[in-house]
């Protein structure tokens, strides 16, 4: 079995400087070998003098890692902004996040696509253009990742995954996003918002096998649980996720190389004890 790594992600912008290097301990004191760099960090790093140095500090003194990288998103970055000048500016910011990645040991880099629009396919092809050789460059594997709407569907991604046949360019699968969608028995479409139904045109697709359809361009997954219906970023077991059955699922994808602890710890009230727990057994599935 190959060597398939555990990083766990949690909500640092929330956490004061002075407490970060209590909770990094916290985690090496469970176990725990890797951290995601999350978002908040990569802005820290663009825009803030010193951070980085602060940051490996942090990471030193407990003998901690950063493995994987979840890119800046939001209405700034996300790949199909339609606004030009900020379009450069977005690519650009996304070319120095890879690059700090990378600087940390980062096997990938996640973006998202965007809120969906119609069109939305041209700004998304012409960013990747751009940001694929910049992840080739910069020796990371940037990874695109589905969401609930039909511009970030499995179907949807395959489109930009088949038109960049790059070893430096695959997929995130959201597994909570993925059970959100998941076409499994007793799904009653009536239950998601009016949001999703709106932009679904009242027609939303769900998907049966999503790592299946997905799996020869898989690299890595952000692991958390809902109530199939919303993105409740639950630890799994609190809800619907087919953890048994998805797990090794993954473990079999040619190109994976790491698994993603997404959960919101802080919404739950989970400890950092309880997050180790959980996905250490979770890595024993096979």
């Amino acid at each position: 079995m190959k060597d398939i790594q555990l990083a766990h992600f949690y909500a640092w912008r929330s956490v004061p400087d002075a407490m970060a290097p209590v909770l990094i301990q916290e985690f090496a004191d469970n176990g725990a070998e890797n951290l995601v760099l999350i978002e908040a960090w990569v802005e820290r790093l663009l825009n803030e003098p010193g951070f980085c140095s602060r940051l490996k500090g942090w990471l030193g003194a407990c003998g901690m890692n950063i493995a994987e990288c979840h890119g800046l998103w939001g209405a700034g970055y996300d790949l199909n902004i339609a606004e030009l000048p900020r379009r450069k500016g977005m690519i650009e910011d996304h070319r120095l996040g890879m690059e700090y990645a990378a600087f940390f040991g980062c096997k990938t880099y996640t973006v998202h696509t965007g809120p969906y629009y119609e069109g939305m396919e041209k700004p998304v092809f012409e960013a990747l253009e751009q940001l694929v050789p910049a992840a080739e460059k910069t020796g990371i594997i940037l990874a695109i990742e589905n969401g609930f709407n039909p511009g970030n569907s499995p179907d949807a991604l395959l489109q930009y995954l088949k038109a960049f046949p790059s070893k430096y360019f695959g997929c995130c699968l959201d597994l909570g996003h993925a059970n959100g969608m998941y076409a499994c028995p007793g799904k009653k479409k009536e239950r998601y918002s009016a949001y999703l139904q709106n932009i679904w045109k009242n027609d939303i697709r769900l998907e049966p096998d999503p790592i299946g359809k997905l799996s020869e361009y898989l690299v890595t997954a952000h692991v958390h649980d809902n109530d199939g219906y919303t993105d409740g970023h639950m630890l799994p077991g609190m809800g619907t996720l087919p953890s048994e059955q998805w797990i090794p699922a993954l473990k079999k994808c040619p190109r994976l190389v790491s698994l993603q602890d997404e959960v919101s710890a802080l919404t739950y009230r989970i400890s950092i004890r309880k997050l180790c727990e959980t996905f250490d057994e979770l890595m024993k599935l096979q």
